[in-house]
C-alpha cells in the first residue's frame, strides 16, 4: 500500500493514476449505454441462456453484455486479435524480423494489431447481430436497425481496444491488466451479494457470518497468491577484469532476480480466451440456446471433462511460452560469457547453460503447477452442490493478485525513475551554481 501512496505524491505518477481511473470510469459508464436498434428485454433474455460462457463474457465486458450496452463485446475481440497477431509474428519470419528491429518494428506490429482488432470487432459485431435478428426494433426499417446496432457494437469494442492502448501509453501499467482488474472488481459486490442470498435460507446472522467467512478466505488466498508472485531466486553474476591496451577495466557485479512466476497472469487469460472461441461463436450465432449435447458441452463447460484437460495443457504451454520471452536461458548464458562474466560457483559456457536451463524448467514447473492447482481446485469443488458458484474463484484471485503485483512493480519503477530525475536535476543545479 505504501507504494501506491508514495506514487500518488509524485505529480507525474499521480497524473497517470488519475488518467487510468478516468478511462476505467468511462468504460463503466459505457456499460450502461444501450445498443440502439435492438429490443433490450428480448436480447437480455437471450443472453441469460448463454450459460457459463455468457457469465464469463459478462464479467469481461464490465457487465455490459447483460445490460445489452454498446460495449457488450468487451475486451474479447481485442484479446483474440492480440493473441492471433502474437502467434503470427512468431510463425511468420518476415514479421518476426520486423518485431526484432526495435522501436520502429514495435510500431509496425502495434499498427497491424490495431487493424486485426478492428476486423475482429466487426466480425463479432456481425455475429452478435445475426444471433439477435429476432430481437431487432420493428418501429424502423429492419435492415437500418440491424446495421445501426452492428456499427454501434463494433464501435464499442473498438473503444475498448483504444482505451487499453491509451492506458499503455499514458496510464499506469498494462492496459489489458488494468481493464481486467477493473472488470473483476466490478463483479465482486455481485458475488458477495449472491453468496449472502444463497446463505440467507439459514437466517440473517448465519448468512452474514458465512459471507464474512467467504470474504476472509478469499483475502487469505489472495495474500498467498501475492506471496507466491513475489517469490524468486537471485542469480549472482560476477565479472572478471578485462585488459584493454595498458589498462584494466572491471565491470560491476550484478544480481539478477528471477521470479518464480515469470509468465505472470497471461497464461490464464490466453488459455481462457482461446478455449472460449467455439463457445462464443455458438452463443452469438444461436443466442436462444440449443438442445445438441455436443454444443451444450462447449457453452456449459463446467461439466465438460475435455475443458479441464485442455485448460491444463494450454496453461502449461503458455506458461513456458511467456517465461521464454522474459527469461531465455541460452541467450542469458551467451551474454554472460561474451561480457567475461560467470555465475558464482559455475564455469562459463556449457555448465552455465545447463544450470540456467535446469533453473528455467524448475521455475516453469512450479509456476504452471501453481496456476493449474489454484484455478482448478475451485472448479472441482464447484461440482459439489453446496459449494456451487465458486468455479471462477481461483482464476479471479490469480488475476487479481498478479495484476496488483504488476501495478506495484510499474509504480516502483516509476518512483525510481522520478528519483533519478530529481537527483540529476539537483546535480545539474549544483553544477551550474559553481559554474557561475
Amino acid at each position: 500500500m505504501s507504494t501506491f501512496t508514495d506514487s500518488y505524491k509524485v505529480p507525474e505518477l499521480r497524473k497517470k493514476m488519475w488518467f487510468t481511473f478516468l478511462i476505467v470510469s468511462v468504460l463503466a459508464l459505457l456499460s450502461l449505454v444501450p445498443v440502439p436498434g435492438i429490443d433490450h428485454a428480448g436480447a437480455a433474455e437471450a443472453v441469460s441462456k448463454w450459460g457459463d460462457t455468457g457469465k464469463l463474457l459478462d464479467v469481461m465486458s464490465f457487465k455490459a453484455l447483460g445490460n445489452v450496452a454498446v460495449t457488450s463485446l468487451g475486451i474479447y475481440p481485442f484479446l483474440i486479435a492480440s493473441i492471433i497477431m502474437q502467434i503470427v509474428t512468431i510463425v511468420v519470419p518476415k514479421l518476426r524480423n520486423i518485431a526484432q528491429t526495435g522501436e520502429a518494428g514495435t510500431k509496425i506490429i502495434t499498427k497491424l494489431t490495431r487493424i486485426a482488432a478492428v476486423i475482429a470487432d466487426v466480425i463479432f459485431a456481425v455475429l452478435y447481430c445475426v444471433g439477435m435478428r429476432n430481437h431487432v426494433w420493428t418501429s424502423i426499417n429492419y435492415w437500418a436497425a440491424i446495421i445501426l446496432a452492428c456499427v454501434c457494437l463494433a464501435a464499442g469494442a473498438a473503444l475498448f481496444g483504444w482505451f487499453i492502448e491509451l492506458i499503455n501509453n499514458k496510464g499506469v501499467g498494462s492496459g489489458l491488466v488494468v481493464v481486467i482488474l477493473a472488470c473483476i472488481a466490478r463483479n465482486i459486490p455481485d458475488e458477495l451479494k449472491a453468496l449472502y442470498e444463497k446463505a440467507s435460507v439459514l437466517g440473517v446472522p448465519a448468512a452474514i457470518g458465512l459471507t464474512a467467512a467467504g470474504a476472509i478466505v478469499a483475502v487469505a488466498l489472495l495474500v498467498f497468491i501475492v506471496w507466491f508472485y513475489m517469490g524468486g531466486k537471485k542469480l549472482h553474476i560476477l565479472f572478471s577484469k578485462r585488459t584493454v591496451g595498458m589498462k584494466q577495466y572491471a565491470m560491476q557485479n550484478q544480481i539478477l532476480p528471477l521470479k518464480v512466476a515469470q509468465a505472470g497472469t497471461m497464461p490464464i487469460v490466453y488459455s481462457i480466451a482461446i478455449m472460449l472461441i467455439p463457445a462464443v461463436i455458438m452463443c452469438l450465432v444461436m443466442p436462444e440456446g440449443t438442445e445438441n449435447i455436443l454444443l451444450l458441452g462447449f457453452v456449459n463447460f463446467k461439466r465438460s471433462l475435455s475443458f479441464y484437460l485442455l485448460y491444463c495443457i494450454f496453461v502449461a504451454f503458455f506458461t513456458y511460452l511467456f517465461a521464454m520471452i522474459q527469461f531465455n536461458p541460452m541467450d542469458l548464458s551467451n551474454q554472460i560469457k561474451q561480457n567475461g562474466g560467470y555465475i558464482q560457483g559455475l564455469r562459463p559456457g556449457k555448465t552455465t547453460s545447463q544450470y540456467l536451463m535446469s533453473l528455467y524448467n524448475n521455475l516453469n514447473i512450479a509456476d504452471a503447477t501453481f496456476l493449474v492447482a489454484v484455478s482448478l481446485i475451485p472448479m472441482l469443488l464447484d461440482l459439489i452442490p453446496a459449494l456451487k458458484g465458486i468455479f471462477f474463484a481461483g482464476i479471479v484471485l490469480i488475476l487479481l493478485g498478479g495484476g496488483l503485483i504488476e501495478l506495484k512493480t510499474v509504480l516502483e519503477n516509476g518512483l525510481s525513475t522520478e528519483e533519478e530525475k530529481a537527483k540529476a536535476a539537483a546535480k545539474d543545479k549544483k553544477k551550474n551554481k559553481y559554474a557561475k
